[in-house]
Order: C-alpha cells, then structure tokens, then sequence
C-alpha cells in the first residue's frame, strides 16, 4: 500500500518541479494591444450593432421550456453572449461585420 501511494505522489512531485522551473518571461506577442480598438466606419458599427440586436432576438426566441434555464437566465445569457459579439467585432480590426442576409450566420 506505501508503494501505491509513492508511485501515485510521484508523478505529481515531478510535475510540480517542472513547474518551478519555468522561466518567468512571457513570450512577446505579435498582436497588437487590446487597449487600442480597430478603427471602424460608422456604417460598419451600425451594422455590428443592427447584427448584435438580431442575435439578442434570435438567441431570446430560441428559449424554452423544457431548457434547463429560467427564462430570465436565459435572457441574461443572451445579453451577455450578444454584447460579447458585438466587443469581439468593434475590437478585432481582421473581422468584418457579418452580412445580415448570410446564410452560414445560423447553423442548426
């Protein structure tokens, strides 16, 4: 039984060693800083914003009953997850807001 439990404790010392020494330096990245948002013509953000008021209705239509959230929890989320989008757009100056009439937009 003391050789069971010294072969399992092993693994997680080494673990636990090879932790210690990684270096504390983090690796530059290539991207630019998140502080510094996109540059987007007001037509783009006005369609971000008419795209993330279109998932908030759909996303708030899909719910139903047998869902394992409240209705409210669920429009929580709906919020949460088309406001997130629409950040994720704004900020991010490789995508471009989804056309409204794309078809990939919704998979079921």
């Amino acid at each position: 039984m003391l050789v069971t439990r010294l072969v399992c404790l092993l693994p997680l010392v080494l673990a636990g060693g090879a932790a210690f020494a990684q270096s504390g330096e983090r690796p530059k990245s290539p991207a630019p800083a998140a502080s510094a948002p996109a540059q987007k013509s007001p037509e783009d953000i006005q369609a971000i914003k008419e795209r993330v008021a279109d998932w908030l209705k759909t996303c708030l239509a899909d719910w139903d009953q047998a869902t394992h959230m409240t209705k409210n929890e669920w429009r929580a989320t709906c919020l949460r997850v088309s406001v997130d989008r629409g950040k994720f757009l704004l900020e991010n100056p490789t995508m471009e807001p989804l056309a409204r009439n794309d078809s990939n937009t919704r998979r079921r």
